[in-house]
């Protein structure tokens, strides 16, 4: 039996990762493996063999993955931050437990714009807002140069019951966000859209200075940090 292709998308936590996995698994010849692992062990008849770690790792770019079709995504950090403040509203993140992830996101926006700079064979980035522009053409692109057979149903949430973590069921109304797996499950179920908007932006001030002046961010993001600060008037 032919061997199936293996596929890791990976990035950062809360730009998109996992609703990028649930869309491509729509597809017929592909394998999701539905909860968190960097690393496919499983045998499968499908074409393809697609998980998701929401972390880049640097042993993604050494020889080990080199089997791997990785999709490099990342998202604008005002968001990023507000989602991952509201996911821990109940401790101290917002003032202490973010720097952490600050610096673990800016390293990862370095490597997102070397490999965006100077493609690599079988490593494709997108931003998680080029997702959407003109009928996923960006997305369409990836998908069609790593070889997918699809059609524009896998864009429609409504026609599939998509599952973040397996036992999670999905509820008929929104979840605390901080009830995480149930929330994330109810999230990819929602119509495959832009979340970013900026009415929903929920960071400290000293958050929001360190990220809309870091020149890494400014580099991929100079527009909507203007158009952030415009509309923040």
């Amino acid at each position: 039996m032919k061997t199936s292709q293996k596929i890791l998308i990976t990035g950062f936590p809360h730009c998109g990762t996992t609703i990028l996995k649930s869309v491509i698994g729509h597809i017929d010849d592909v394998e999701e493996i539905y909860n968190e692992t960097d690393f496919i062990n499983i045998i499968s008849k499908k074409k393809f063999i697609l998980c998701k770690w929401p972390f880049i790792k640097e042993k993604f770019f050494d020889k080990i993955y080199e089997d791997y079709i990785k999709i490099f995504i990342i998202r604008n950090p005002l968001f990023v931050f507000s989602s991952l403040n509201k996911r821990f509203e109940n401790t101290d993140y917002k003032i202490k437990g973010w720097i952490n992830d600050y610096y673990i996101y800016i390293r990862t926006l370095k490597k997102f714009i070397k490999y965006k700079t100077n493609p690599v064979k079988n490593i494709y980035t997108i931003k998680y807002e080029d997702l959407f522009k003109d009928n996923f053409k960006e997305l369409k692109k990836i998908l069609d140069n790593i070889g997918f057979n699809y059609n524009e149903t896998i864009f429609d949430n409504n026609k599939y019951n998509n599952i973040s973590h397996e036992g999670v069921k999905l509820v008929d109304k929104k979840p605390n966000d901080t009830n995480h797996e149930t929330f994330r499950t109810w999230q990819i179920n929602q119509s495959f859209i832009s979340k970013n908007d900026f009415s929903k932006i929920y960071l400290t001030n000293n958050q929001k200075e360190k990220l809309i002046n870091n020149p890494y961010v400014l580099h991929l993001y100079l527009d909507e940090i203007k158009d952030y600060k415009s509309w923040n008037i």
